[in-house]
């Protein structure tokens, strides 16, 4: 039996209200992306990964990406403006 573990990674500009976040979808997508994510993150943007998004207001409002490439473009314009 198999079993689907969601986990979100969540990228935010310190000090700024709100994130974008992408919903993995097979679990390796987690190492991948937060690693791929840690190696382009420049100063004052934060990378997190979480389970349940909801609880966490400190990162509110989210807002949700589906793809993970237009994800990391979304990151990487923020590193611009970081």
């Amino acid at each position: 039996m198999g079993w689907k573990i969601k986990k979100y990674i969540i990228a935010k500009i310190f000090d700024k209200q709100g994130c974008i976040a992408y919903l993995c979808k097979m679990v390796n997508e987690v190492c991948y992306l937060s690693g791929t994510l840690e190696a382009l993150r420049t100063d004052g943007v934060q990378i997190v990964i979480l389970d349940a998004p909801d609880i966490y207001s400190e990162y509110a409002p989210y807002s949700y990406v589906d793809d993970m490439k237009e994800f990391i473009d979304k990151v990487s314009k923020m590193n611009r403006v970081a």
